[in-house]
């Protein structure tokens, strides 16, 4: 399985959890080695473009990152259905969710709905890597290229 994501030059060869060291995120809380990955590069955008509120401020040195991960490395997967309607709009409900699978270490990857996009039974979902669970160890990284955002994106009227 491929995974992607979004990244400054500075962080593209990290691959430490460090994010969700330093801060809190929709599915884990400030101090969990996490890593936010999405199945395709496009939710990768989508997910980085939301909470972009000035175009301007996205780094000139963004890039793509994919990951390789072995076909046999389990992961835990929470549906729409799994999770109350306000989800998205009460990130402590997810906050709780991702930080229980964090600490449990029952997998190395954890499939979760996108907010941006969250629509039921899709192959469009971010994945969450446990840094505390064994198999991130066989998670390589696979390539790393330049990524230019289309200026369509940052176009109004």
């Amino acid at each position: 399985m491929h995974l992607w994501r979004l990244s400054g030059a500075e962080f593209a060869e990290r691959f430490d959890g460090g994010y969700g060291y330093a801060c809190d995120g929709r599915w884990n809380s400030r101090g969990n080695p996490v890593t936010y990955c999405s199945t395709g590069p496009a939710l990768c955008v989508l997910e980085k473009l939301v909470h972009v509120e000035d175009a301007s401020l996205l780094p000139d040195d963004t890039m793509l990152v994919r990951y390789d991960v072995p076909d046999d490395v389990e992961f835990d997967v929470t549906r729409l259905g799994d999770l109350p309607p306000e989800w998205r709009a009460v990130t402590r409900i997810t906050r709780s969710r991702g930080d229980n699978w964090l600490r449990a270490e029952s997998s190395c990857l954890m499939s979760v709905p996108s907010a941006v996009v969250p629509v039921a039974e899709t192959a469009d979902r971010n994945i969450m890597i446990n840094h505390r669970h064994q198999d991130a160890s066989r998670i390589t990284i696979s390539r790393i290229e330049r990524f230019d955002y289309d200026p369509r994106l940052f176009a109004h009227g």
